[in-house]
């Protein structure tokens, strides 16, 4: 048994706050989409931006935490008495999910950079280069493609890792579910 695997029933309280804490801020995220699409003016845009930047943040601060503890210090994970391929697609939805974890900050990040508007996280730092006439239409397009096609593969990936949580709850009745809420 690897120093990832050891027996654990739960994933411990550390883990469990940071993955509910992210799902939260991710899915509003994810609403924001919603709010960019009713912006008529380039000062709700900014108010948008600065709260979808904001949430970023938190979400990329969260994200560093989060490998820290899973790929760095290695915190014990339960393990669960599934079928390999179930494993392994369960273990490739979650790496992939946490590549897109990286890969949508990154990019929104560098999308701000390049962003014509000024891009304030929390109301005070700017992330973008606007101030200083560094736009890139060609470069600020191609990285908010990236992002928004990273944004659409986590929805995908948010649905089947959504969807495993409630088959293992309701039809499995295992205890999946559980190391995550830490219900008995």
């Amino acid at each position: 048994m690897s120093e990832t695997n050891m027996k654990a029933s739960n994933y411990d309280l550390g883990y469990r706050i940071l993955h509910w804490l992210m799902a939260i801020l991710i899915l509003l995220m994810l609403l924001a989409v919603m709010g960019f699409a009713s912006v008529t003016n380039n000062q709700e845009h900014m108010e948008m931006l600065m709260g979808h930047s904001s949430l970023g943040t938190l979400v990329g601060l969260f994200l560093i935490l989060r490998i820290f503890k899973r790929f760095i210090k290695k915190s014990p994970i339960p393990e669960q008495d599934l079928p390999k391929l179930q494993q392994r697609v369960a273990k490739t939805v979650q790496y992939a999910l946490y590549g897109l974890m990286v890969w949508i900050p990154v990019t929104g990040y560098l999308t701000a950079r390049f962003h014509e508007l000024p891009v304030m996280a929390f109301g005070r730092f700017n992330l973008s280069n606007a101030s200083q006439t560094m736009y890139n239409p060609e470069l600020f397009d191609a990285l908010r493609l990236g992002h928004e096609i990273g944004t659409k593969l986590i929805m995908v990936l948010l649905v089947l890792h959504i969807g495993g949580a409630f088959y293992h709850k309701l039809v499995k009745k295992d205890q999946v579910m559980r190391s995550m809420t830490g219900s008995k």
